[in-house]
């Protein structure tokens, strides 16, 4: 049973639907706060969110690909926009292209070399959390409630 929960963590790419995504963006906003404080350097959920955007914009033969599902690419898009990005994001491309860069800066092995793009990481962390989460509650809003219930 643990290899198959480990198979499915190495296939997982970033799926507005599940149901850990916005524990994982805080909790790798938290890592980030934490390493700019200078009081620990546990970076496990910087690493996984960075491994999941990795997976879900991962470049075949030089051009990202946009297979994400439609919610998920909102939902992205609306995390860069509320992290303040500085860069237009007109195409879907733009947008992965955008996610990559995050996505490096998560993963690169001295992450405060650079503490604008750092910051900025955690902006958007924040943001995917809070955006994630209010994708899930709006998904339960839609749901009818039973007729006898009041």
């Amino acid at each position: 049973m643990s290899q198959a929960l480990a198979r499915e963590e190495e296939t997982q790419e970033l799926r507005v639907l599940d149901a850990d995504l916005p524990f994982l963006a805080v909790e790798a906003a938290i890592d980030i706060d934490n390493l700019l404080s200078n009081s620990g350097k546990d970076l496990k959920a910087m690493r996984k969110l960075a491994d999941r955007l990795t997976k879900s914009v991962d470049k075949p033969n030089g051009t990202p690909r946009s297979l994400m599902d439609p919610a998920t690419l909102t939902v992205l898009g609306e995390a860069l926009a509320q992290a303040g990005t500085t860069e237009t994001l007109e195409k879907v491309d733009d947008l992965l292209l955008r996610a990559e860069k995050i996505s490096q800066v998560l993963s690169s092995e001295d992450p405060t070399k650079n503490l604008t793009e750092l910051k900025e990481a955690r902006a958007f962390c924040l943001a995917l959390s809070r955006e994630a989460a209010a994708y899930r509650n709006s998904l339960s809003d839609l749901r009818p409630s039973h007729p006898f219930r009041r």
